[in-house]
């Protein structure tokens, strides 16, 4: 800009600062923050709100709140965009306690909460599975003149959906017409899952099958709660159902979708060629590790984890043994969490390793790598494999 002789003012700075925001570029955002008083130019609210969002998209709690600590010496009034971006990044931080203590001191600070503030809290209450705090302050919004939106609402059914309250999750879904806010997908799909963790099969089905007459669409999230609550209630003949109309409603299963169906028919026929199609579709891509005698099972679940071991030891692992040499046979289950949705892969380990077991497939697990189960091939028969693990046709 120098060279075409225009000079940067505070508003080329505050739409550059929101560009690297929107582009995820928060490093650079902070550069240019930082070379402003070099270039003589004052930052205002609308510069700091923009540089603080793009450390609440980047990740930076800390950041974010070092930014608007700084304000005062700046002699910039922060305001509600402030705020609200500032709780945002703690709510992405997991740090409910924080985002709760900026809500308190907006009063303080002569800054009126809007309802995009309060769902950020609620949010962040959500996260940190503070479901009764949630609640609180969805409550306190009357008072404080602030009309709840569906963002705010779906906010308060996902906590209470992550802490067990089905009762309230449905509670607060009959009261959002009264309140005159829609509810939309993302709400339907909390209050779905919900009633999933409650163990309530029959009242997820019925609010699946009421959503068209609210006029509102399914998606993949809601088939996915509704197929994980008929696994639960141990009804597996509804899952597949559920999972074999999603096509026809133009939804697309994801591995989530193939995931919990397996979970609930692992133990059957139907379950065997229902891996071989989800296998077939490519949703477990990390599958082969390097070779036939190396499987990953990250991003299954146990259902699919077992089904998958079962598959390998009748169709690809009699081929293998029938080679000129014996092969290192390992099965991959890794340890942490190998998706949010689903349990840690221990629990998939502890699932497979029964499986060997219950067979008396020699195996053990790894000292080395506690993620990996071998299994000793030398005292493997292809005949017997095929006989213990390809179900009835």
């Amino acid at each position: 800009m120098p060279e075409a002789r225009v000079v940067p003012d505070e508003i080329t700075y505050s739409a550059a600062i929101s560009a690297c925001e929107k582009g995820g570029q928060w490093q650079l955002a902070l550069k240019l923050l930082s070379s402003m008083p070099e270039a003589k130019v004052v930052p205002n609210e609308i510069t700091y709100n923009a540089a603080i969002s793009a450390c609440e998209k980047g990740g930076q709690w800390q950041m974010a709140l070092k930014l608007l600590s700084l304000m005062p010496d700046a002699r910039v009034v922060p305001n509600e965009i402030t705020y609200t971006a500032a709780i945002s990044a703690c709510e992405k931080g997991g740090q409910w306690q924080l985002a709760l203590k900026l809500l308190s001191s907006m009063p303080e600070a002569r800054v009126v909460p809007d309802e995009i503030t309060y769902s950020a809290a609620i949010s962040a209450c959500e996260k940190g599975g503070q479901w009764q705090m949630a609640l609180k302050l969805l409550s306190l919004m009357p008072e404080a003149k602030v009309v709840p939106n569906e963002i705010t609402y779906n906010a308060a059914i996902s906590a209470c959906e992550k802490g067990g309250q089905w009762q309230l999750a449905l509670k607060l879904l009959s009261l959002m017409p009264e309140a005159k806010v829609v509810p939309n997908e993302i709400t339907y799909s909390a209050a779905i899952s919900a009633c999933e963790k409650g163990g309530q099969w029959q009242l997820a089905l019925k609010l699946l099958s009421s959503m068209p007459e609210a006029k509102v669409v399914p998606n993949e999230i809601t088939y996915n709660a509704a197929i994980s609550a008929c696994e639960k209630g141990g009804q597996w003949q509804l899952a597949l159902n559920l999972l074999s109309l999603m096509p026809q409603l133009r939804i697309l299963p994801d591995v989530v979708s193939y995931n919990a169906a397996m979970d609930a028919v692992s133990g059957m026929g139907v379950g065997y060629a229902l891996f071989r199609k989800a296998f077939g579709l490519g949703m477990y891509p990390q599958f082969w590790s390097n070779s036939y005698s190396t499987i990953n099972l990250h991003d299954m679940s146990c259902g699919a984890a077992v089904l998958a071991v079962r598959w390998w030891l009748a169709e690809v692992v009699p081929h293998l043994l029938s080679g000129p040499t014996t092969p290192k046979l390992e099965v991959i289950t890794g340890w942490g969490k190998s998706r949010k949705e689903w349990r840690t892969t221990t629990d998939v380990q502890d699932a497979v390793f029964q499986l060997l077991q219950g067979y008396q497939i020699p195996s053990r697990i790894d000292q080395n790598n506690r993620g990996v189960i071998t299994i000793d091939g030398r005292q493997l028969k292809s005949s017997e494999l095929r006989r213990l693990f390809t179900p009835p046709s």
